[in-house]
């Protein structure tokens, strides 16, 4: 009964999600807060439909693990570690000082000791789920302010867990559990890399003949780290992020990162309804406290993340724009107040404050991220009528570096026609600048020796197509028959790179009259028939042998299959 239970919670968290889902997409609103509004609604604050909220929280940490594997996949390893020194510096000025801030605050509205001690410290960390959920979604994870943002983020993690750490003998803090924790830690990072190194590449290289192989083996290797950094004191998230980022330079990358996308959004669902769950809005007065606490936070950010940024040479916009992505309180403060209250430490009106403290920042966070350069945009112009000028080596924000940018022409998948098609290109001289997307080890291997452009990944999903750049291409060929697609036939193709890529000239191929007028009618930009093209060759040769030229037009051919090395035989 209790299995049984915990699967009809489950079940009533995901409808109740979709059915605010829909309403806030009729509102406009983000969908986060719909997530946290089901929550809150089917939860004790209110409903008291679901008795197994704490079974529910655990499970939705996957959601967290599965989002930081991918951006471990996703990030450039050598620009997160250049980026990741300052971010780490920032995150450890932001922590310190927006402690100190919110303490001397929390001491004015009237509390003391270690109630005021812990809203003080809970409110200095921000939100890791939403901040890398929202960039992640806006394609701004790889920016200048985005890899800041996360390498301060990782390094509240760490804080994080040194608050952890000492919060059992806060009255006689000891630094052995935190240097034995940190030297785990780092263990773990080089176990990793060590790992991919050398372990990894055999692994996936027989993984890659089978994808759905290469998905679990992955997933399997995220969880593993995940939960030998959970025995190590770090978050399982930590362990997922080091798990990515052992895989990032792995050409299976981009094919994960598209599969577990969907896996990962059922498990960050359950997630944020997990939060408007533990909400318990209490008396009025916890309430304006929560209010008062959330201004503080935000404000604390502005006044931290900002003028670090700018001491150390960065621009105003970058600033404004890593203390828009961090005004928020995190989801280790509800960690931290639990703790907290089962040490006895704080009562339920602290850990209530703290609770609705992060779903009033969230909820205004996540519309300021939404917005970010808008609101960076004047925010810069306000600073400079202040007389705070940007700097002129200031980066500005860019888009999201994927695998490959800016091909002229990108083939869907690799079979014999492809392969000739690819040999006529490189043959002519012309200098095409031509991508190839295809989940076959071996053609991988083949053209990547060849000094080819190549993306590994199965181009039956969106997210592939949108991670090997297809909106920048101008030209989508897909010249495999739709007697070997899987998952996908041509006309989806097309469909999926018209959603991505409306300018592009979309050619394809076609078997029978009927499926070319439909791929036509679809709006395709040209269809080859093979047949008709076979047909017109035999017609060459018949006129050759008609007059008398047959024996020119076999020692061209004979000429052209002495010297012809294609990819696919």
């Amino acid at each position: 009964m209790h299995g049984e239970s915990i699967l009809v919670d489950i079940g009533l968290a995901i409808v109740a999600a979709t059915a605010l889902a829909y309403l806030a997409r009729l509102l406009r609103q983000p969908l986060l807060l719909a997530y946290i509004g089901a929550g809150l609604l089917i939860g004790p604050p209110l409903l008291g439909l679901v008795h197994n909220e704490e079974a529910i929280a655990e499970i939705a940490e996957l959601g967290l693990a599965l989002l930081m594997f991918i951006v471990g996949l996703e990030i450039d390893l050598k620009k997160l570690v250049s980026s990741s020194r300052v971010g780490a510096l920032v995150g450890t000025i932001q922590v310190i000082l927006c402690a100190v801030m919110t303490l001397g605050f929390v001491l004015l509205l009237g509390f003391s000791g270690l109630p005021a001690l812990y809203l003080g410290v809970a409110s200095a960390f921000s939100s890791t789920m939403i901040v890398v959920k929202l960039l992640s979604d806006k394609s701004e994870l790889d920016t200048v302010d985005g890899r800041l943002t996360l390498g301060a983020l990782l390094m509240q993690d760490v804080l994080a867990i040194v608050v952890l750490a000492l919060q059992p003998n806060l009255e006689d803090p000891s630094l052995v559990p935190i240097g034995v924790s940190l030297l785990f830690g780092l263990g773990l990072v080089g176990g990793a890399l060590l790992a991919s190194r050398f372990i990894l590449p055999r692994v996936f290289e027989y993984a890659a003949k089978s994808p759905e192989l290469v998905l679990i083996t992955a997933i399997s290797w995220c969880l593993v780290i995940g939960y030998l950094a959970v025995l190590a004191d770090f978050s399982i998230a930590m362990g997922a992020l080091i798990a990515g980022v052992a895989l990032s330079w792995f050409p299976y990358s981009v094919d994960v990162v598209a599969k577990i996308r969907s896996l990962r959004d059922f498990f960050v669902t359950l997630f944020f309804v997990a939060l408007g769950m533990q909400l318990q809005i209490g008396s009025i007065q916890v309430v304006l406290v929560a209010v008062a606490l959330s201004a503080v936070v935000i404000v604390s950010r502005f006044l931290t993340v900002g003028p670090a940024l700018y001491l150390m040479g960065y621009g105003s916009r970058v600033g404004l724009l890593c203390s828009l992505a961090l005004a928020q309180a995190s989801e280790f403060a509800l960690v931290i107040v639990a703790v907290g209250l089962s040490l006895g430490h704080i009562g339920r009106e602290v850990a209530s404050i703290m609770a609705l403290a992060l779903v009033i920042t969230s909820t205004l966070s996540t519309y300021m991220i939404m917005a970010n350069h808008a609101i960076a945009r004047r925010g810069v112009m306000l600073l400079k009528r202040l007389g705070i000028k940007e700097r002129a080596q200031a980066e500005p924000p860019k888009r999201s570096e994927r695998a490959h940018d800016g091909h002229e022409v990108m083939v869907l998948g690799f079979h014999r026609v492809a392969s000739s098609m690819l040999y006529e290109t490189q043959g002519s001289g012309n200098g095409r600048d031509v991508l190839v997307i295809d989940f076959s080890p071996e053609v991988y291997e083949d053209l990547r020796r060849m000094d080819l452009p190549i993306v590994y990944g199965d181009i039956s999903h969106l997210d592939t197509l949108e991670h090997a750049g297809v909106d920048d291409a101008k030209v989508v060929i897909s010249t495999v028959s739709e007697d070997f697609l899987r998952g996908t036939d041509n006309i989806n193709l097309l469909r999926q790179v018209r959603r991505l890529n409306p300018r592009a000239r979309v050619i394809l191929s076609a078997e029978t009259f009927e499926r070319a007028r439909e791929m036509y009618e679809a709006g395709a930009d040209y269809v080859v028939l093979p047949r008709v093209e076979t047909a017109r060759a035999f017609l060459e040769v018949l006129e050759a042998v008609e007059r008398g030229a047959l024996d020119e037009l076999r020692a061209r051919a004979l000429a052209d299959l002495a010297d012809r090395q294609e990819v696919l035989a």
